[in-house]
């Protein structure tokens, strides 16, 4: 959008530099000479007013711009033109200048427009598909109308797939600064990296820890999900991208997290991980054998990393080992 303001900005440049140009022709030559110009014509029209055109600087100049549009962008009313061989020269050297000029930013312009429509032309073309695909395999009504919003919905996703693909293409610094930028909200909902995060700012090794963190939200995997299905896994952490989620009596909405348990080991401490897709849904997931083979990587500069991260599960699983305990002790059939 930026590319077309600029062009447009040059052509109107041009076609100002022309319109000097064309009223420079007047000063070519002489009125005493009794030579006809381009600017005569204008008497008849100015008859009954009291500003002429000769001698208004910026009737002058609008209709010198008039002239300078039209012959630029090839329409020639033919209203105006040369008079004398000065003008006509003058005509030639603006048709040479402006003609090349009009050609370049036409051919410029054509291209930005063609390029922002890219996208959608992608888009268009898989729907084209997909529609081609349903009536070949005569897809039931109701399966093609879910197939349909899918894909509709679909389009955010793919825009995200994208703009991965662009921070892959960064520098390691800079990668480390959009990722942060983009993951913080979520990072401090998950209470592991949310103390990760923390002691990145107050441990000596801070850098250390803030590149795990980093690592982390590069290692994130997207998920999407259709309307009513359900999924889930153990030992995963699932962040909502967007969409609504049922799991365990809930609605979670964008922005939430759930699965922040993912590191322990025994399945049984695990919080329920079954979930139903309300609406279309987009998830961000990161799994325990991705997360594990990360910290064991940061742990050959950074072993305090690892000390922290297991006595950090050491502690989440004695809580949940009480929750357990609790539980199954409450479920008891009371002795008389």
């Amino acid at each position: 959008k930026l590319a077309i303001v600029k062009f447009l900005v040059i052509l109107f440049l041009i076609t100002h530099w022309m319109a000097n140009l064309w009223a420079f022709s007047l000063l070519l030559v002489d009125e005493q000479e009794g030579v006809p110009q381009w600017i005569d014509a204008f008497d008849e029209r100015d008859a009954n007013l009291e500003q002429k055109t000769k001698d208004t600087w910026w009737k002058k100049y609008i209709n010198c711009l008039y002239f300078a549009s039209y012959t630029m962008t090839t329409v020639g009313y033919g209203d105006i033109g040369p008079e004398n061989i000065v003008e006509t020269c003058t005509v030639l050297v603006m048709l040479l200048v402006s003609g090349f000029a009009w050609a370049v930013v036409l051919g410029q312009v054509s291209d930005i427009v063609a390029t922002l429509g890219h996208e959608e032309q992608v888009f268009r073309s898989k729907m084209d598909e997909l529609n081609h695909m349903m009536e070949d395999r005569q897809v039931a009504a109701q399966l093609r109308r879910r197939l349909r919003i899918f894909f509709l919905s679909n389009k955010t996703a793919q825009r995200r797939g994208r703009q991965r693909q662009l921070i892959a293409e960064l520098s390691p610094g800079l990668q480390g600064e959009v990722v942060m930028e983009f993951n913080r909200k979520w990072i401090e909902k998950v209470s592991l990296l949310a103390k990760i995060l923390f002691w990145s700012e107050s441990s000596e090794h801070g850098d250390m820890f803030r590149a795990f963190v980093v690592d982390v939200s590069l290692k994130l995997h997207p998920s999407v999900h259709a309307q009513s299905e359900v999924f889930g896994t153990p030992h995963v952490l699932y962040i909502c991208m967007l969409g609504l989620v049922s799991r365990k009596g809930r609605v979670h909405r964008t922005g939430a997290v759930w699965g922040a348990d993912f590191m322990l080991v025994d399945s049984e401490l695990l919080e329920p991980f079954e979930s139903c897709a309300l609406t279309y849904t987009e998830l961000t997931t990161l799994d325990r054998p991705t997360f594990m083979e990360l910290l064991k990587t940061h742990t050959e500069n950074c072993p305090e990393l690892r000390q922290k991260v297991r006595q950090f599960c050491c502690w989440l699983a004695f809580q949940r080992a009480l929750i357990v305990e609790a539980k199954s002790r409450l479920a008891r059939p009371a002795r008389s």
